[in-house]
């Protein structure tokens, strides 16, 4: 497990949205935010380079 710095504003809004939205915890809350945009992040990568690949072989312009 690692340790982040996270403004207290910002940690009390997360505390107070998790305990809303039925997480166990903020840490939990937080950890699955990361994990989707994360998801997000990746899946844009991958479709970034499927279309330079296909640019490459001349089936996009």
């Amino acid at each position: 497990m690692k340790t982040i710095k996270i403004n207290s504003e910002l940690w009390e809004r997360a505390q107070e949205y998790a305990k809303q939205a039925g997480y166990s915890s903020a840490s939990e809350f937080v950890e699955h935010i990361l994990e989707r945009e994360l998801s997000r992040a990746e899946k844009e990568a991958d479709h970034k380079e499927v279309e330079r690949r296909l640019k490459g072989l001349g089936y996009l312009e």
